[in-house]
């Protein structure tokens, strides 16, 4: 089985932006989700990827 990259949805801090669950709080509460959520992960990772692609780091 092969885990899908989802599309970020970043409209609610207190929602995941990748499948809309309600998160506790959108701290921590976000970060405990990715860990029991492989494709939210993946997503995340994606976007991180992106991110820093687009904006270089240092």
């Amino acid at each position: 089985m092969s885990v899908g990259t989802p599309t970020a949805n970043w409209t609610d801090e207190n929602t995941c932006p990748f499948c809309d669950a309600t998160l506790p709080n959108p701290g921590a509460g976000f970060m405990d989700h990715l860990k029991t959520s492989p494709e939210c992960s993946s997503g995340f990772d994606a976007w991180r990827f992106h991110l820093t692609d687009d904006f270089g780091g240092a």
